[in-house]
């Protein structure tokens, strides 16, 4: 069994490194727009591109705060509150998935992630 510190210190490794991953993505869509999108296009309405643009810099912003908070993991409210944030990000792109059609095989692994994964690691914290 793990101890209370490795159990801290794994759960910040984690959400470290998975933090990273909005971040970056996030990063390719503010730069490119539509076409950062995995399996992406440049046909949409400017619209949708500016709001895509724009939400990515709160995806952006969530990673950000998960690797400001690492320090104090274990009572961060505002990790508690990112990672709800994800989640229900999730269920918003089951929403799409169901009236738009299966997404990109890159975003449905990121609906898991966000869906599943985000939840688990929620849990996580909150027990230590």
């Amino acid at each position: 069994m793990m101890t209370l510190s490795r159990n801290r210190t794994a759960l910040q490794w984690t959400l470290g490194t998975l933090a990273v991953i909005p971040m970056a993505s996030a990063v390719g869509e503010i730069l490119h727009g539509p076409r950062g999108v995995p399996g992406g296009s440049p046909d949409v309405a400017p619209t949708v591109d500016s709001s895509l643009r724009y939400a990515n810099v709160f995806k952006f912003a969530s990673g950000v705060t998960v690797l400001r908070e690492l320090r104090r993991i274990e009572r961060s409210s505002a990790t508690s509150f990112a990672l709800s944030t994800i989640a229900v990000g999730g269920l918003a792109r089951i929403v799409a998935w169901r009236q738009s059609g299966r997404p990109h095989p890159v975003i449905v692994g990121a609906i898991a992630l966000e869906t599943i994964g985000a939840p688990l690691l929620l849990t996580w914290q909150r027990r230590i």
